[in-house]
C-alpha cells in the first residue's frame, strides 16, 4: 500500500468518524429537544387543565351571582310592588276619608246654622225679657254654636284640599283691598279683648290669587293671633319686594309665642303647641295647616317666626302678577291644576275593541273634554304618535285589557311608555270584565296606575279619573 493510500484511508476514517459523531450529537439533541417538548406538552397540558377548572369555577361563579342578582332584583320587585300596592291603598283610604268628611261636615253644617240661627232669635227674645241667667244660657249656646261651625268649616276646607276637591279661580286681585275686607271681621272683637289692631298698607301691584282662598288665610292667621294675644297689638302690612319681584302679607302679634321644638310640625292638622296652647285657648289646631295649603295652591309661600312669651310674626308671600306672566310654565301648571281640580277640558285617550263599550266609554266621559278612541293596539299607536307630533298629550289612559292580538293592555301600556317618556308619568287605568280576587294587584303590578271592572260605574270612573290626576 503506497503512502497516498494509507493517507486517504485515513482522512476517510477520520471523516467517517466525525460523521457518527455528528450523528450521535445530532441524535441526542433530537432526543433532548424531544424531552424538552414533551415536558412542555406536560405543562401546557397542566396550564390548559388549570384554565378549564378556572374557567368553570369563573362560570359557577358568574351563575351564582346571576342567580342572587335574580334573587335579589326579584326581591326588591316584589318589594317595590309591595310598597305600591300599600301606598295606592293608603292612599285610596285617604281619598275616601277625606271624601267622607267632606261629605259629612256639609252635612252637619246645615243644621247647625238653623241652631245658631235660632239661638241668635232666643237671645234677642231674651234679652227683652230683661232674664239675664237666660241670656247667659243662650249666649252661651250661640257662642259654642260658632266655634262648632268655625271648626265644621275648617275641616270640610281642610277634608276638600286633602281630596283635591277645592276649586281656586285664580285672577288679577289686589290684595290690599282683600285683606282690608278680612280685617273689618276681627275689629269688634279686638277692641273686646282691648287688643290693638292695625292695618299699615303700602303700594302694591296686583296678585294672581283666588280672592276667597286669600280671605280663608288672612282669617285663619289673624283669628290665630287675636286667639293667643292677651295683650299688646296685632300689625297687618303688606308690602312689594323688588328684588323678588314677589308681595308680602305680615302678620305680626305680641302673644304668647309658640316654642321652637314645635315650630317644625305647626302646619300638621291638629297638633297644637302642649306648652303653649293650653286648654284655656280654645281650637284645633287647622287654621295654620289650612292657611298654608291654600297659600301652596296659590303658588305662594308661608314662613313663621315665633319666640315664646314675645310673639308670632307670620309672613305670606305672592308672586307679582307680572312675574307669574312672564312665566308661561308657573300659568301653564296654574291652568293644567285647575283643569284637573275641575275634571274639565281633559284629553282622553280609550282604547276599546267592544263597539258598545267604547260608545258608552266615549258618553260617560265626553263632558270632561276632549275624547279620542281607538279599537287595537296598533290603531292606538298611531293616534299617539300623530297627537304627539301636533304637541298635543292626553291626560289619562283608558285601556281595555282584551284586544285583538297581538296586543294587549298591557303589553300595549308598556310600548306606549316605551315609545314616548312624557307618557311614563300619565295615569294609565286598565278596564276589564275580569274582577276576581288578585286581578286589580296584578294589573298594579304590570304599571297601571288604577284599575275598574266592567260594567263600569260612572261616579267611580269619575272618581279615579280625579284621584288619578290630582296625583300629578
Amino acid at each position: 500500500m503506497t503512502l497516498f493510500n494509507s493517507i486517504c484511508l485515513l482522512l476517510f476514517l477520520f471523516l467517517l468518524s466525525l460523521l457518527c459523531y455528528c450523528q450521535y450529537l445530532i441524535s441526542r439533541k433530537n432526543k433532548q429537544i424531544t424531552c424538552l417538548q414533551r415536558q412542555k406538552k406536560d405543562e401546557l397540558e397542566k396550564i390548559n387543565n388549570e384554565l378549564i377548572t378556572l374557567k368553570e369555577r369563573i362560570n359557577q361563579q358568574n351563575k351564582d351571582q346571576e342567580i342572587s342578582i335574580y334573587g335579589i332584583t326579584g326581591e326588591r320587585d316584589k318589594k317595590d310592588f309591595t310598597l305600591k300596592r300599600a301606598l295606592k291603598r293608603s292612599e285610596e283610604a285617604n281619598f275616601l276619608k277625606n271624601a267622607f268628611l267632606s261629605n259629612i261636615s256639609q252635612e252637619i253644617r246645615t243644621p247647625l246654622n238653623n241652631i245658631i240661627g235660632f239661638s241668635s232669635l232666643l237671645e234677642a227674645e231674651i234679652s227683652l225679657l230683661e232674664n239675664k241667667e237666660l241670656f247667659d244660657y243662650a249666649k252661651a249656646i250661640s257662642e259654642s254654636g260658632d266655634r262648632l261651625l268655625h271648626l265644621l268649616n275648617n275641616i270640610l276646607d281642610i277634608s276638600k284640599l286633602e281630596a283635591n276637591d277645592m276649586q281656586l279661580v285664580l285672577k288679577p286681585s289686589n290684595v290690599n283691598t282683600i285683606i282690608a275686607n278680612a280685617t273689618q271681621l276681627f275689629i269688634f272683637k279686638a277692641n273686646e279683648q282691648k287688643l290693638k289692631l292695625n292695618l299699615i298698607t303700602n303700594e302694591i301691584p296686583d296678585v294672581l290669587i283666588d280672592e276667597k282662598g286669600l280671605t280663608k288665610v288672612i282669617t285663619a292667621i289673624v283669628d290665630n293671633a287675636i286667639k293667643y294675644t292677651k295683650n299688646g297689638f296685632i300689625n297687618i302690612s303688606t308690602e312689594f319686594l323688588q328684588d323678588k319681584n314677589e308681595i308680602s302679607i305680615r302678620i305680626k302679634d305680641t302673644g304668647i309665642g309658640i316654642d321652637t321644638s314645635y315650630l317644625p310640625s305647626i302646619f300638621d292638622p291638629f297638633r297644637q303647641d302642649s306648652l303653649g296652647y293650653t286648654t284655656e285657648q280654645q281650637g284645633a289646631g287647622l287654621g295654620l295647616p289650612l292657611a298654608k295649603s291654600i297659600v301652596d295652591l296659590m303658588r305662594g309661600r308661608i314662613e313663621i317666626e315665633s319666640a315664646k312669651g314675645i310673639g308670632t310674626t307670620v309672613t305670606v308671600f305672592f308672586p307679582s302678577e307680572k312675574t307669574v306672566k312672564e312665566d308661561p310654565s308657573v300659568k301653564r301648571s296654574i291652568d293644567q291644576k285647575q283643569k284637573f281640580k275641575s275634571l274639565q277640558g281633559l284629553e282622553i285617550f280609550i282604547v276599546e275593541d267592544d263597539l258598545m263599550n267604547k260608545i258608552v266609554l266615549y258618553e260617560m266621559t265626553k263632558k270632561l273634554g276632549n275624547v279620542i278612541t281607538a279599537i287595537n293596539g296598533d290603531e292606538t299607536l298611531k293616534v299617539i304618535d300623530q297627537q304627539y307630533k301636533e304637541g298635543r298629550i292626553f291626560d289619562i289612559m283608558l285601556f281595555d285589557i282584551n284586544l285583538p292580538p297581538p296586543w294587549d293592555g298591557i303589553k300595549l301600556m308598556h310600548e306606549v311608555r316605551k315609545k314616548w317618556k312624557e307618557y311614563q308619568s300619565i295615569p294609565f287605568v286598565a278596564q276589564t270584565a275580569y274582577a276576581m280576587a288578585g286581578d286589580k294587584e296584578k294589573l298594579l303590578e304590570a304599571g297601571f296606575d288604577d284599575y275598574i271592572s266592567k260594567p263600569i260605574n260612572q261616579q267611580e270612573l269619575y272618581s279615579i279619573i280625579k284621584n288619578q290626576l290630582n296625583k300629578l
